[in-house]
């Protein structure tokens, strides 16, 4: 205390983080089974996994100030794929095959871009979730590159249950 009063507020430096362990920070998101994750997914037919990737990825942002997920990635990546899922179902629309052909030709143009993006983005999540959880290569909670690409969220669930579990 700067002065001998003893109701005055302790000096405290709020700034300074706590020298927790990285593990502690990844214990930080939610521990929800992937199976239920896996069934969100099914019900709401893929909005969950869409939802879960943003959240987490905001999350991860506010663990990681100074290494976030570029902003524009998760909103570039939705807007993709509202694009060609609403191009999808324009011939169903359109009596024109001219404009058929066109919007087919959109609609593949905007699922590559929306694969790129999303591709892109789990693998942004990845890395951060490596640097959180400051895992190497060879550890048990580190979150490799293969099953990342195939089956993403479920396997960052997955990765982040064994932290709350063995961490």
């Amino acid at each position: 205390m700067s002065d001998n009063n003893p109701y005055s507020a302790p000096d405290a430096d709020l700034a300074v983080e706590s020298t927790g362990n990285s593990i502690d920070k990844v214990k930080q998101f939610p521990r929800f089974t992937t199976w239920a994750v896996v069934g969100l997914t099914m019900i709401t037919l893929g909005i969950y996994a869409f939802y879960w990737l943003y959240s987490r990825t905001k999350m991860l942002n506010n663990l990681l100030p100074e290494n976030k997920v570029a902003a524009w990635l998760p909103i570039g990546t939705l807007v993709a794929y509202v694009i060609y899922f609403l191009l999808s179902f324009a011939p169903l629309v359109m009596g024109s095959p001219d404009l058929m052909a066109a919007t087919a030709g959109l609609s593949a143009v905007f699922s590559i871009v929306y694969m790129v993006l999303f591709i892109i983005w789990i693998y942004a999540f990845r890395n951060r979730l490596n640097i959180l959880s400051e895992s190497n290569k060879g550890d048990m909670f580190w979150v490799g590159g293969i099953l990342t690409f195939f089956i993403n969220v479920y396997y960052f669930q997955y990765k982040i249950n064994q932290m709350h579990d063995h961490g």
